[in-house]
């Protein structure tokens, strides 16, 4: 029997294209790293399955379901977070025996290494209408950022007029989100919910985790100059 295809992925037959590596993300560094890795691994000088002590393996299903869009996936998507492979790594996709796979580095970031994997295996799915890399980082980009980063949810988190974002802040947004917080910047300004110069002003913000949690909150009777000095005033 034929195995069943998720409603939400569109049939194709990978089976008569090649290995290939589809997106490479990072800088030069990064994608050169990208390339042996994927050209030791056609070559059969590591293994992916099993994989051992190299990767930790799982499936991309609920990311394909929480994108919620029929694009044509491979029937079988993986996500590989690999271990000790460098600071300079940071991620590609490929088709390899007739599977998809995401590899990420396991060093990364939480947020950062889940955005990279959503935005690699979406990847899988654009890219038989994207050749062009450049062409299918951006709209991958723009697809995780429509569905990760609803423009009503991005805009609770910055009123009209506000000019500065803690770290504690910056860090609860990018948990939130699960996305790295310039990526929900990038966004904010894209929707026009922050301007230029707010843009530029919260790039410079390092999102850091507070020990103690504060609870936020804002009385009825209160200003936001109120707000802004409750927000504030522990620093």
């Amino acid at each position: 029997m034929a195995k069943r295809i998720p409603k939400n992925q569109l049939p194709l037959d990978y089976s008569v294209h090649a290995d290939r590596m589809v997106l490479a993300l990072g800088q030069v560094e990064s994608q050169q790293v990208a390339e042996v890795l994927f050209n030791d691994l056609v070559a059969g000088n590591w293994l992916i399955e099993p994989a051992g002590e190299v990767a930790d393996v799982s499936s991309a299903q609920d990311i394909i379901n929480n994108i919620g869009l029929r694009l044509p996936y491979p029937e079988t998507v993986k996500v590989a977070q690999l271990h000790g492979i460098g600071t300079l790594f940071t991620g590609f996709s490929a088709v390899f025996r007739q599977k998809g796979w995401v590899f990420v580095n396991a060093q990364a970031e939480a947020n950062e290494r889940c955005y990279h994997t959503y935005l690699l295996t979406v990847s899988l799915g654009l890219s038989r209408s994207y050749p062009n890399a450049a062409s299918l980082a951006q709209r991958a980009e723009q697809l995780v950022f429509e569905t990760q980063l609803p423009p009503k949810e991005v805009g609770t988190f910055f009123y009209e007029g506000i000019t500065k974002i803690p770290g504690f802040l910056a860090a609860d947004i990018a948990d939130f989100f699960k996305v790295p917080f310039p990526m929900v910047l990038k966004r904010a300004l894209q929707l026009e919910i922050i301007t230029d110069e707010q843009y530029r002003n919260f790039m410079t913000v390092q999102p850091a985790r507070s020990e103690k949690p504060r609870e936020l909150f804002v009385a009825q009777e209160g200003s936001m100059d109120d707000f802004e000095a409750q927000l504030f005033g522990g620093e």
